[in-house]
């Protein structure tokens, strides 16, 4: 008998551990999929003001320049970029969601 069928014959189920630990990197791969804050085309750090404040793609797509400028101080320049860049990395997933 091999040392692969003896091994099978004594936990021929992976350990919860094992499977935990699978799963959590499965879910990890499924969610660098979904486009985020940090896809962007805007500079890091507006990023990483956008990340600590809680928004999220979604919301941004549904802000006006307006709203930006009132909750972040932004001038309206600024705020137009970074809605457009939102707009922008949301219709290309779409589309690539409806090429699939």
């Amino acid at each position: 008998m091999s040392i692969i069928a003896k091994c099978n014959e004594v936990n021929p189920q992976p350990s919860s551990l094992l499977r935990s630990s699978l799963d959590s990197v499965r879910h990890e791969f499924e969610v660098a999929d979904i486009p985020d804050i940090h896809h962007l085309d805007i500079a890091e750090g507006l990023k990483e003001l956008l990340i600590a404040h809680g928004m999220t793609l979604e919301l941004l797509s549904e802000m006006s320049s307006n709203e930006l400028v009132e909750i972040f101080g932004f001038d309206q320049y600024i705020a137009g970029i970074i809605l457009n860049s939102a707009k922008t990395l949301k219709s290309l997933n779409r589309e690539q969601l409806t090429a699939v």
